[in-house]
This record gives C-alpha cells, sequence and structure tokens, in this order.
C-alpha cells in the first residue's frame, strides 16, 4: 500500500513535514495518507478507520473556518492555534462597522459582539449567516462560494432564488448590503417577465454583467418557471439517476437470495422501495423495536456524520421533494453502486474511478468536489480502499453504536 501513496490525488506535491496548523486540507490529506499506509490497515481495515475517526479526525467546525479566513486575510502573524478569539470578534465587528453592515438581516435584540462570539464557536450556521458575513467581511463572490460549498457543504449560490441571484451580484460588483437592499424592494415591485408556452429564455446561458440584465433576470424568476437545468433540478434528476440504479442492484442482490432459498419471485427495480435500500445500505445500523433505524445521537460517530443517514424517511422525503437533494445522498448512492459493481477490482482502480464520476456528479449540482476535511467524506474514501468496502462501511457504522463515549 506505501508505494501507492501518491496516486491518491491529495495534495501531491505537499511537503507534510512543513503543514501549518491553519492548513486543514493539507492537514487531513497527510493523515489519510498515513492511515490507509498502516500496516494494520489491509488485516483490520475497519478497527483502523473507526479509530482514526473517533480518537484522532479533527472535526472542523464553522468557526474554524471563519477563524482561518480572517487570519488569512488580516495577514495574523502570530501562530494560529495562539490567537484569541477575541482578536477574530474585533476584527469582524469592526469591519462590520467599516462596511454599515447590519447585525441580522432579521430583527434581533442581541448585540454584535455576541453574535460574533457565537459565529466564531458555531459547528454551522445558516446561508444566510454565510450572505451576511460576506458583506460584512468584504468576501468577494468565490470567498462566498467556497464558504457555501466547502464549510457549509450545501449547493453553490442558487440561481433560481432571487434573493441569492442579487447577493451574488452585489458580491461581484463589490456593493454594499444596503444595496441588496434596494434590489430586493425593486424586486417585489416589479412586474414578472411574459412568456409564451414552451420558450425557453435562458436555460444554462445566465449572463448578469449589468444591472439591466439582473432586472431582466429577476423579472423572469418571478414568473415562477421552474428551470430544468437549474442546480436544484439537476441534483434531483442525478439522485432519481443513481437511485433508480442503487434499487437494481438491490433487485439483484435480492434475487440471489431467492434463487438461494429456491423462492419464486422475480425481483425487479419497480419492486424495490426506499425501506429496502435501506435495509441494504445501512445494515449495520441496529433497528429498535419499532423496525426503525436507532437515533442518530446513540451513535458516537453522530457529530462526524452531521447527523444524516440514509434511512427510509430520508428518502422518501427527497422523492416527494420535502428534503433538498444534499451531497451526503449523491455520495453515498454512488459509493454503493461503485462498491458493488466494482467489488473484485483493485482498490485503487476503485477509487480512482468514484472520485472522477462523483466530482462530475456534484459539478452538475453546483456542489463542490470531494472534500477530504469532511469526516463522512474521508470515511467514504478509506472505504473504497478496503477489499469489501460496503462490509467496511456497514461494519464501523455498526461498531459506532455499539461503542460508548467516553466520559
Amino acid at each position: 500500500m506505501k508505494n501507492r501513496m501518491q496516486d491518491l490525488d491529495f495534495e501531491q506535491t505537499v511537503a507534510f513535514d512543513s503543514v501549518q496548523d491553519f492548513e486543514f486540507t493539507r492537514k487531513a490529506a497527510r493523515r489519510f495518507r498515513e492511515v490507509v499506509s498502516l500496516d494494520d490497515f489491509e488485516d483490520e481495515d475497519a478497527d483502523v478507520i473507526f479509530h482514526y475517526l473517533y480518537k484522532e479526525m479533527e472535526l472542523i467546525s464553522f468557526g474554524d473556518y471563519l477563524k482561518r479566513y480572517i487570519y488569512e486575510r488580516a495577514g495574523i502573524e502570530e501562530p494560529f492555534a495562539e490567537v484569541p478569539k477575541e482578536v477574530y470578534r474585533d476584527i469582524v465587528v469592526e469591519s462590520f462597522k467599516e462596511t454599515f453592515t447590519p447585525k441580522s438581516m432579521t430583527p434581533t435584540s442581541t448585540k454584535l459582539p455576541a453574535l460574533v462570539n457565537n459565529w466564531l464557536v458555531q459547528a454551522s450556521v445558516k446561508r444566510e449567516t454565510v450572505f451576511l458575513l460576506g458583506f460584512g467581511l468584504r468576501m468577494t463572490v468565490e470567498d462566498v462560494s467556497e464558504f457555501l460549498t466547502r464549510v457549509l457543504r450545501e449547493q453553490d449560490f442558487d440561481f433560481q432564488n432571487p434573493e441569492e441571484v442579487i447577493y451574488w451580484y452585489c458580491y461581484s460588483n463589490h456593493y454594499g448590503y444596503y444595496k441588496t437592499e434596494e434590489y430586493k424592494k425593486m424586486y417585489q415591485e416589479m412586474q414578472p417577465m411574459e412568456k409564451t408556452d414552451h420558450e425557453v429564455i435562458y436555460g444554462t446561458n445566465v449572463n448578469l454583467d449589468s444591472e439591466q440584465k439582473l432586472l431582466d433576470y429577476l423579472a423572469y424568476l418571478k414568473s415562477g418557471w421552474v428551470d430544468p437545468k437549474s442546480e436544484k433540478s439537476q441534483a434531483f434528476a442525478q439522485f432519481m439517476e443513481l437511485f433508480e440504479h442503487a434499487k437494481e442492484i438491490v433487485a439483484g442482490l435480492y434475487q440471489k437470495d431467492e434463487e438461494e432459498q429456491k423462492g419464486s419471485k422475480i425481483w425487479t427495480a419497480k419492486n424495490i422501495t426506499p425501506a429496502d435500500v435501506e435495509k441494504v445500505i445501512c445494515s449495520g445500523i441496529p433497528i429498535n423495536e419499532m423496525g426503525n433505524l436507532k437515533k442518530m445521537s446513540a451513535s458516537i460517530l453522530a457529530k462526524h456524520f452531521s447527523q444524516k443517514r440514509f434511512s427510509r424517511q430520508r428518502i422518501a422525503n427527497i422523492l416527494n421533494h420535502k428534503f433538498p437533494v444534499e451531497r451526503f445522498d449523491l455520495i453515498t448512492l454512488e459509493f454503493f453502486i461503485v462498491s458493488q459493481e466494482m467489488e473484485d477490482e483493485d482498490p485503487y482502480t476503485r477509487y480512482h474511478y468514484f472520485l472522477e464520476k462523483i466530482k462530475e456528479i456534484l459539478q452538475k449540482c453546483g456542489m463542490s468536489e470531494i472534500y477530504i476535511v469532511n469526516p463522512y467524506e474521508c470515511f467514504i474514501l478509506m472505504c473504497l480502499l478496503t477489499d469489501c468496502p460496503l462490509a467496511v462501511f456497514s461494519e464501523i457504522w455498526e461498531k459506532s453504536y455499539e461503542e460508548q463515549p467516553e466520559s
């Protein structure tokens, strides 16, 4: 395994002995290589991965990312780990005052320093907090995009959402927060664009390089048409494609079991329900007396995996458009498909195929590529480098419910 570390794609030219405290990606990449190159990894893969996730992996919070952003932007020379939180708080507060950015997009009696203190320690925040910080800290549109996709692990700017379109335009043109208020008011007062049936006005060709083009596009959005090529639509379409593929695989697994039992039922994807998909993908998660997966809070990896599991309830809510499709869903489905269809392949071949395929899928949906700092995504990649990825995936989920957190 060790002589193939150069094939792992992450930060290949990094001098790993010089990684700094604030370089989260390079630190995570270094530890990833170290773990999968351990002598025990091939023989005791599940134990090694579980130990790393629970005992060693550094959980990077939103607050950590915000501090790193301020640290680099402000050119602070003091070692990252030694900078007091108050330094970051004062920088943010002063910047909000200089840019005339309000402390919140909604009414609140909480003072700005208290809000900033909270942001600096939060595990995660809402999208509107990122947008507010974008104005308060004079972020570029690329900075805000990075916070949305890599830090919150969500979709990039939603160009079907008029407010997010306005934010994007204002960041791109270095306008302050109160300019967004003007555009929001204009949006509320404007007439929707008229459009004939089946007419495609924008498709994927959204060009907002002038105020008039912005206003025209907002009028188009106000008409309420759903763009089948939007990133949200793409995410759902990708989910459905992967889900149908997964159902075919589950049907094949069931059919083999039926044949072994000399059963007469013919299994097809049409017979497979969300409960069947849950049963196979979440086989390592214990069931309660009601037949549901045990609560996520009972797993000691709940924080690592952002409280998400591929349960039948989650699947049903996505299919019914009650939940948006998230990167977690797409990554989990693609992992399952690759783990089954490439089970007999060399682990590195499987690993690289997954990386290329999921990169393509996530890009279509306005999501950033696999991010090694994310514990769940690191977990998926480590599983792919084992001989039996789905079995290891299930075993680690199972261990997470058996192990008790240290008091």
